[in-house]
């Protein structure tokens, strides 16, 4: 079960539950070997690891197979947490060895006591021809599908392939989807990463995400450098792996989250891990399994850096710093231009964070098309007094809502005084998508407003005595009165609606919470934190 507690751009936070234990994601699965450990079990664990990840084909062509089918994996690398295997797809690929059958590598995971058992896909190359991309689909399809009817007591993951050819994705999406594994894990981006491609990456990833079953996590198999996480989280990767800690740290580099140094040319250590903290820089070059730490403390914080990032409501911020490490970032993330309207369909109302302009790049954030559309839809008049914000006319009404009276924008002024009542009927049309003019027919000339003693906001609005609604104070957006509500919903033609089904009817007239299994119908244009009104059967409120 994965249950979303937090949001932010595309990110979410989630709590991921794997048979009895539960993890928070975004996170990190630490690769282990049964033939090495550069950091131990007990280390991995104290520095945050909440799952770690293994190999069967490594495993079952180990010294050790035999040990670990006779404990148990678990017992094997003495971890009581979740573990998670991988097929060996990738190894196979890499080593031109092919020792193991779909079949094999099934009983083997499931016979081990992996948690999350992953099918022997067909590794897809960047440079595939697409028949050959469409044939390896096929055929993991087939296994996949094979897979799902035998793997009943653990997890199953769902390798979405496709290579380079975006249709083969978007179709490996759709039909992974129908499959219903547990996780789906979007594969052959390692030689993506390796290369520096991380427009196509992006295009990928999001070509994907796209048509994948929302409900369920998602895993960017073999994303494992802290420098891309912040970027992934935002178009809505869930799951990470990490491999990289140990080899970089073997072959002597230094993980940072804004790229890789060799550690033989640090003159100082930019980090303060309790590695670089009890160590210098020169003592640091030649020891694998100091730098193996080092490179998993970086890892770590990244990762917990995007979880506050979206529990905060700021994980656009650290996207555009971090894009500024590298130009082949910056130029990714150039390319979610293209998937703009399915980015701005995850990003919320409001996400409990100021808008903080940091350069031409906070110019592409899904917010700014979406308040374009907004004002096209409430038609203000070109007579309506407006101030400024990034170069958008925006009617003064609105300069206490989210983002315009959340905002940092240099050189950015809301001069000017506006009536309440007038304040009130632009927040509203701007708000439901109604023409300004059916608005001032709901906010009639002598309505009461409510204003802060404080900030001047907009608190209440009443009428001869009756409470018509409030204003939200994080974003000031309105909350109107059950009586109000169905004022508004005169003039909305079906949006911001959401209708139930009978069966719950009564449940939900009772202040009882809607879950989304529940809902017969739901507008389309309706967004994470929008007020909406809940119908009935016969339509009524």
């Amino acid at each position: 079960m994965f249950e979303i507690k937090a949001r932010c751009a595309s990110g979410r936070v989630g709590k991921w539950t794997i048979g009895k234990h539960a993890i928070t994601t975004p996170t990190l699965a630490v690769v282990v070997t049964p033939n090495s450990r550069i950091v131990s079990i007990e280390d991995i664990k104290k520095i945050g690891a909440q799952i770690i990840i293994t190999n069967a084909y490594i495993m079952k062509n180990s010294e050790h197979a035999e040990e670990i089918e006779k404990k148990g994996v678990h017992k094997f690398y003495g971890w009581n947490g979740p573990i998670y295997t991988d097929s060996g797809t990738f190894q196979m690929y890499s080593q031109g060895k092919f020792e193991i059958t779909p079949e094999e590598t099934l009983e083997f995971q499931k016979k081990i006591g992996s948690d999350i058992i992953t099918p022997l896909d067909l590794f897809t190359l960047p440079n595939d021809s697409k028949q050959i991309a469409r044939e390896k689909l096929k055929e993991t399809l087939i296994r996949l599908k094979s897979a799902r009817e035998n793997v009943k007591d653990q997890l199953l993951c769902g390798p979405v392939q496709g290579g380079a050819f975006m249709d083969l994705r978007k179709k490996a999406a759709l039909e992974v989807s129908k499959i219903n594994p547990d996780v789906f894990a979007v594969g052959g981006i390692v030689p993506l990463m390796e290369q520096y491609r991380f427009s196509k990456l992006v295009d990928s990833i999001l070509t994907a995400k796209m048509n994948l079953d929302p409900s369920k996590p998602v895993h960017a198999f073999g994303a494992g450098h802290p420098m891309i996480f912040s970027l992934l989280a935002a178009i809505g990767v869930d799951f990470f792996d990490s491999a990289a800690y140990a080899i970089f740290a073997r072959q002597g580099r230094y993980l940072t989250v804004n790229g890789t140094r060799t550690a033989s040319e640090l003159h100082e250590l930019p980090c303060s891990c309790p590695v670089c903290s009890e160590n210098s820089a020169r003592e640091l070059v030649g020891d694998a399994s100091l730098l193996a730490k080092h490179n998993l403390y970086a890892t770590f914080e990244e990762i917990r850096t995007v979880r506050e990032a979206i529990y905060d409501g700021g994980l656009w911020e650290l996207v555009e710093q971090r894009i500024r490490s590298h130009p082949a970032l910056l130029e990714a993330y150039s390319t979610l231009g293209k998937y703009r309207k399915f980015i701005e369909t995850n990003e919320p109302v409001s996400p409990g964070h100021a808008f903080f302009y940091l350069g031409k790049e906070s110019m592409q954030r899904p917010i700014v098309f979406r308040v374009k559309d907004k004002l096209k839809q409430a038609e203000f008049p070109k007579t309506s007094e407006t101030f400024n914000w990034l170069g958008i006319k925006v009617p003064l009404g609105l300069k206490m809502v989210y983002p315009f009276g959340q905002s940092v924008v240099p050189k950015h002024r809301k001069s000017g005084t506006i009536k309440p009542v007038e304040a009130a009927r632009q927040i509203i049309a701007y708000q439901y998508g109604i023409k300004l003019s059916r608005a001032k027919k709901l906010i009639k000339r002598y309505t009461e407003i409510e204003l802060s003693r404080n900030t001047g906001r907009l608190q209440r609005i009443s009428y001869k005595g009756a409470l018509l609604g409030t204003f939200r104070d994080s974003d000031g957006y309105f909350i109107p009165t059950f009586m109000f509500a169905k004022d508004i919903l005169k003039y909305l033609k079906g949006t911001y609606v959401v209708h139930v089904n009978k069966d719950v009817e009564q449940f939900v007239r009772e202040g009882k919470n809607l879950f989304s299994k529940f809902v017969a119908s739901a507008d389309e244009r309706i967004r994470v934190g929008d007020e909406v009104f809940v119908l009935g059967s016969k339509n009524e409120l």
